[in-house]
């Protein structure tokens, strides 16, 4: 007898823990830690699959986010946020310093159907993560 188990467990998947401050921004709206201030500035394209469609894919969605230090702009940085709920580096992090990274982790609200979510109804969720616990 042959058996396989499947499993999706992704190496450089981000997770939020018990030490991780989680905060939740609308559209142009701005959060600050610790004197690091994240600004949801643009949600450029929402391509992720509608609950009541089927899709090939399960699609994304593109923001920018400006971040600004002790009040001064800093950059700012795109994020991609993907249907499945994966949060990786290469597509999730905001800011990343040696005491601390910033990742967007989700985006609300999750399309359910093909018509265009206004912009004012969206907000983004910030998880701001101490390397220095960890």
């Amino acid at each position: 007898m042959v058996s396989f188990s499947f499993s999706q467990n992704y190496p450089n998947q981000i997770i939020k823990d018990s030490t991780s401050i989680s905060g939740i921004v609308s559209l142009n709206e701005a959060i600050d830690f610790d004197g690091v201030e994240v600004k949801f500035k643009e949600v450029i394209k929402d391509s992720r699959c509608p609950k009541t469609v089927m899709c090939v894919r399960a699609g994304e969605a593109e923001i920018i986010v400006s971040i600004f230090k002790n009040g001064e702009f800093i950059k700012d940085q795109r994020v991609i946020i993907d249907a499945s709920g994966l949060v990786v580096e290469k597509n999730n992090l905001v800011l990343k310093s040696e005491d601390y990274e910033i990742y967007g982790f989700s985006l609300s609200p999750y399309p359910t159907s093909p018509k265009e979510i206004s912009g004012e109804l969206y907000s983004l969720e910030l998880v701001y993560r101490s390397i220095v616990e960890r």
